[in-house]
């Protein structure tokens, strides 16, 4: 009987080709792992900050595209905007988002306004108004009177002011002067078939009849006034014609009239 080995030579090749496959793995793996080893490389703190950058969202401030550090202020006329970041953050990693929010706190510095002294103006004291009127006689042709109605003017009358009239021969006629003053006198030619007249200042009505025996200067003085400008009004109310010679503004200190012509 043949001595036969105990192993079978014909098995040595796949458990040789098996044995270098696991090696083979073996070296890949190892392989790949000094290559990861390689890679991780240790992060370490650097003095250069990060760089970023601000989106202006609101109109009218313009904040710049890079900050030289961390925590820096923007200040401006108004508001002040304060980046509140901690000096003390340090960026390990660009990707590396810091847990300390931005905050943009706004701080509104307070100005005192500027105080505006306007100088008073100076009012120029104007003359009164009394004193180139007071002492005045206004003639019956003068501008100032305002007829309505039929009036006839006459002149060469004698001892009249001026040597004028006017007369009224229809009920209904009126006539008015605007004056400033306290006192008024009115003249008028009295005679035979005259008529009367209404005498109204300020809504005041007086009556005066201008009739008489003979043929007359006369003259009629309202009562003292406040002294401010007035509105006389004669109006013929009855009887025959009426006229009217002048109406003299008074001081009160000089109860008799002062011929003044007018110009």
């Amino acid at each position: 009987m043949d001595n036969k080995t105990s192993l079978d030579r014909s098995l040595l090749i796949p458990i040789f080709i098996g044995f270098f496959s696991v090696l083979g793995i073996c070296l890949v793996l190892f392989a790949a792992r000094l290559s990861a080893a390689r890679g991780n490389i240790q992060n370490s703190a650097t003095a250069t900050p990060l760089k970023y950058q601000y989106l202006a969202t609101e109109p009218g401030i313009v904040l710049p595209t890079e900050i030289a550090s961390p925590t820096e202020e923007l200040s401006t006329a108004s508001p002040t905007l304060t980046h509140g970041l901690p000096t003390s953050t340090q960026f390990t990693n660009i990707s590396t988002v810091p847990s300390t929010p931005l905050i943009l706190s706004t701080s509104i510095s307070t100005r005192t306004p500027t105080s505006i002294v306007l100088a008073a103006a100076t009012n120029t004291p104007t003359p009164s108004a009394t004193a180139q009127f007071l002492n005045v006689t206004y003639d019956d042709t003068d501008f100032k009177f305002l007829y309505t109605g039929n009036w006839v003017s006459q002149s060469g009358v004698s001892d009249t002011y001026q040597n004028t009239l006017h007369i009224s021969s229809a009920i209904g006629d009126a006539v008015q002067l605007s004056f400033v003053g306290q006192k008024i006198h009115i003249a008028y030619q009295a005679g035979p078939s005259l008529g009367a007249i209404a005498i109204k200042i300020d809504g005041v009505d007086f009556a005066l009849d201008e009739s008489a025996n003979t043929t007359v200067i006369s003259g009629w003085e309202s009562p003292v006034l406040v002294l401010s400008s007035h509105t006389v009004t004669i109006t013929h109310i009855s009887g025959g014609s009426i006229n009217l010679d002048s109406i003299a503004v008074l001081d009160i200190s000089t109860p008799t009239p002062t011929i003044t012509p007018t110009q």
